[in-house]
C-alpha cells in the first residue's frame, strides 16, 4: 500500500507537466503552436480542414495576431502566429473584432454587439470594463488558441453528434527568436509537413 507521503511525492514530480508557457510580453513575438487530436485519430477530412481553416482566420483576426503560415493535416495543425506587444486598439476596431467572432447574437453572448457599441459610447466603468475584457483575449497566443480550440470542438461534435473531448491536450508552442534563418526554416518545416506525413 502507497502511503500518503509517497502519493505526494509522486504528485509533486508530475508537477513540471503543466508548467507555464514561455510568453513575451515586453515585445512583439512570433510563435509557432501546434496541437493533436484525441489519440491520434484521423478526424479532419477536406471539410473539416476547411472549417477549421476558416475558424484560425476569423479567431486571428478577432484576436490581433497574424499567422504567418499554418498547415492542417487529418489528426494536427500546426500554426506560425505573429503577437504585437500592446498595440493601441481603438473602440471602433474592438467592435469589428467582436463582430467578426459574433456575426449573430448566440446563447452564450453576454451582450449583442448593439448593446456593447452604446456602452462604449457612453463611456465610463462599464466601457473601461468591456474594453478590458476584450482586450484581455487579444494579443495572445495562449487565448487564441482556446478560441480555436473551443470553437472548432463544438462545431465538430455538433456536427458529427459525437461529445466529449477533441483535441489530446494543451497545444505545444516554442518561441521563435529573429526574423532571420529561424523563422524561415520554421517557417518551411510547417510548409513542408504535408509532404512529411
Amino acid at each position: 500500500m502507497v502511503g500518503w507521503v509517497d502519493c505526494r511525492s509522486r504528485m509533486n514530480s508530475l508537477s513540471y507537466m503543466r508548467m507555464r508557457r514561455i510568453k513575451v510580453r515586453d515585445r512583439d513575438a512570433v510563435y509557432h503552436v501546434m496541437t493533436r487530436t484525441v489519440n491520434g485519430e484521423r478526424l479532419f477530412k477536406d471539410r473539416e480542414k476547411e472549417i477549421l481553416r476558416k475558424m484560425i482566420r476569423q479567431v486571428a483576426d478577432f484576436s490581433g495576431v497574424e499567422v504567418l503560415t499554418y498547415c492542417i493535416l487529418s489528426n494536427h495543425f500546426h500554426v506560425l502566429v505573429g503577437v504585437r506587444h500592446q498595440p493601441v486598439v481603438a473602440d471602433a476596431e474592438l467592435m469589428r473584432r467582436y463582430e467578426v467572432l459574433y456575426p449573430q447574437p448566440t446563447k452564450y453572448q453576454q451582450a449583442s454587439a448593439k448593446v456593447m457599441k452604446s456602452q462604449l459610447l457612453a463611456g465610463g466603468d462599464e466601457a473601461n470594463q468591456i474594453r478590458q475584457q476584450l482586450l484581455a483575449r487579444m494579443n495572445d497566443v495562449s487565448e487564441f488558441m482556446k478560441a480555436v480550440k473551443q470553437r472548432f470542438s463544438v462545431w465538430y461534435n455538433r456536427s458529427h453528434r459525437r461529445y466529449g473531448t477533441l483535441w489530446a491536450e494543451r497545444f505545444k508552442s516554442v518561441l521563435v527568436e529573429g526574423q532571420g534563418d529561424a523563422l524561415q526554416t520554421v517557417a518551411a518545416y510547417i510548409d513542408l509537413n504535408p509532404v512529411r506525413a
